[in-house]
C-alpha cells in the first residue's frame, strides 16, 4: 500500500470532489497531441500483433522486479506498523457516524476502558436524558434543552476528532521514519513479478516477498511468472461494475454512483470509471461552469444546487509510466484506432501513470451507453507522417450498457435530490 493511501486511511474527515479537466484545460494540455494523432490516422496505420510482447519489455520488467523487492518489503514492514492505527481510526470514524445519527443502540459496544469511547458512552446517556426532557418539558424550555444538546454533541465530536488527529500524527511519524519507501510504490503495488529477478535481489534476505518467491505458493499475496515473455501472456478482463447511489462515508467522503471497467495485460492495467464529476462552483471558473452546464442542457438534465454542479465524465488510469515498445504517444478512443474517434491523447514515457478525468461530450455519452468499446492504444510516429499501433488494451463491453445506462438514469432522476441531502445547500 503506497504511503499516500495509508495517510488517507487515518486522515481527518473531509469532502473530496473529483478534479476534472475543463474544456479549456484539455485544449491547452493535449490539443496538439490529438491533432497530431488524427493527422497520422488519416493515413494507413500499421498494427503490430498483440500476441507478441513489446520490444524492450523484458529489460523493463526485470528491472521492475529487482527494484520492487526492497520496496514491497519496506511497505510490508510499514503497513505492519500502521495496521493498529488504521484499525483504531476506522473504529473512531464508525463512532463519529453513530454520533451523527444519534444511534444509541451501539452504546453497549463502546469500550469503557478507552477514555474516548467512555466519553462517547457518557454523552449518549446524557443526550438520551435531555431528549426525554424535551418530551416532558413545556415549549418555553425546549429551545434551551435543544441548545444544550447541540453544544454537547459538538464537544463530543471534537473529542473524537482530537483522538483521530493524534492517530494521524503518530502515523505520519512512522511514515517519516520509514524514509522514501513509498516513492516507487505505485509501480510495484499489485505488479506481477519475475521470480528469478526477485530471488536474485533477495539473496539471503528473509521477508514475506522473498519467502513467497521461493515457495511457489499460489495463495501468496504476490504474483510471479518465470519469464518476462510469460508476463505479456497474462490477461485479465473484468465486466463493468454495477453502480450504486451516492453515499457519505464515515470519513465524510462522497462515494458511489460509479461504474468501472478494467483490463490488464502483463503489468499494464487500464481502468475507466464512468461517474458524475461533482465540483464546488466556488472552485471553478465561469468557463468551467459553462462547460458543465452545456453538457447538462444537451442531455436534458436539470440540476439546481446553488453550490455544486456535476456532469457525466470518465476517470482514466493506466499504469504506463514508461514506454514499453518505443511508443511516443497514447490514445484513448472509441472503437478501432483507425476511426480516429479519440477522447484523449498524451505523450508516453512521462515517468508517471496516466491519470486523467475527462468531461464527456453528449455524443461520447451516447457511445458509452450504447456499448461502444473503449481502448487505449500505444502509437509510434513514422517518418512519412503516419503512425504505427504497437499494442492496444481494449475494455470488455460485458455489462457496459446496463451499468452505464442505469447510472445515467440515476444521475437524471434521484441523484440531484440525494446530493442535496448529503451536501445541503448552505452547509459548506
Amino acid at each position: 500500500m503506497p504511503k499516500e493511501r495509508i495517510i488517507n486511511k487515518v486522515s481527518a474527515p473531509y469532502y473530496r470532489f473529483s478534479k476534472i479537466l475543463s474544456q479549456s484545460d484539455r485544449l491547452q494540455q493535449y490539443l496538439l497531441v490529438i491533432i497530431t494523432l488524427i493527422s497520422s490516422l488519416l493515413k494507413p496505420i500499421a498494427v503490430v500483433s498483440q500476441d507478441i510482447a513489446p520490444d524492450g519489455i523484458a529489460d523493463l520488467e526485470i528491472e521492475r522486479s529487482t527494484l520492487c523487492m526492497p520496496v514491497l518489503a519496506g511497505l510490508d514492514a510499514l503497513n505492519l506498523g500502521l495496521q493498529p492505527l488504521g484499525i483504531r481510526s476506522e473504529r473512531l470514524y464508525q463512532i463519529t457516524a453513530w454520533i451523527a445519527i444519534e444511534d444509541r443502540s451501539m452504546m453497549d459496544s463502546l469500550n469503557i476502558d478507552d477514555p474516548t469511547e467512555a466519553a462517547v458512552r457518557d454523552w449518549f446517556l446524557s443526550d438520551g436524558r435531555l431528549a426525554q426532557s424535551l418530551l416532558d418539558t413545556n415549549q418555553a424550555n425546549q429551545q434551551t434543552i435543544q441548545q444544550q444538546r447541540t453544544v454537547a454533541r459538538e464537544l463530543i465530536r471534537a473529542r473524537v476528532q482530537a483522538s483521530l488527529d493524534e492517530i494521524q500524527a503518530e502515523a505520519q511519524t512512522i511514515i517519516d521514519q520509514a524514509g522514501d519507501v513509498g516513492t516507487d510504490a505505485n509501480t510495484c503495488e499489485g505488479a506481477i513479478l519475475i521470480r528469478s529477478a526477485v530471488l536474485a535481489a533477495c539473496g539471503s534476505e528473509q521477508n514475506p516477498i522473498c519467502d513467497a518467491a521461493k515457495s511457489r505458493d499460489a495463495s501468496s499475496a504476490y504474483r510471479f511468472v518465470d519469464s518476462p515473455e510469460d508476463l505479456w501472456g497474462v490477461q485479465e478482463f473484468r465486466p463493468w461494475t454495477p453502480p450504486g447511489p451516492l453515499q457519505l462515508g464515515p470519513d465524510g467522503q462522497i462515494s458511489g454512483a460509479a461504474t468501472v471497467g478494467f483490463t490488464r495485460q502483463g503489468n499494464v492495467a487500464l481502468s475507466v470509471t464512468f461517474s458524475p464529476l461533482i465540483r464546488p462552483r466556488s472552485e471553478m471558473t465561469r468557463e468551467d461552469i459553462q462547460d458543465f452546464q452545456i453538457v447538462l442542457d444537451s442531455i436534458g438534465f436539470e440540476f439546481d444546487h446553488p453550490e455544486l454542479i456535476y456532469a457525466p465524465g470518465l476517470g482514466i488510469r493506466a499504469t504506463l509510466p514508461e514506454a514499453l515498445a518505443g511508443e511516443d504517444s497514447y490514445a484513448i478512443h472509441f472503437g478501432a484506432i483507425e476511426t480516429g474517434d479519440i477522447i484523449w491523447g498524451g505523450d508516453s514515457d512521462t515517468g508517471a501513470p496516466i491519470e486523467i478525468t475527462i468531461l464527456l461530450t453528449p455524443i461520447h455519452i451516447l457511445k458509452l451507453t450504447q456499448g461502444e468499446t473503449l481502448e487505449l492504444t500505444a502509437l509510434r510516429s513514422l517518418e512519412d507522417g503516419s503512425a504505427e499501433a504497437l499494442f492496444s488494451l481494449p475494455l470488455t463491453s460485458v455489462n457496459q450498457v446496463s451499468a452505464t445506462q442505469s447510472l445515467l438514469a440515476y444521475m437524471a432522476t434521484q441523484m440531484p435530490e440525494d446530493l442535496k441531502l448529503l451536501v445541503p445547500p448552505g452547509d459548506r
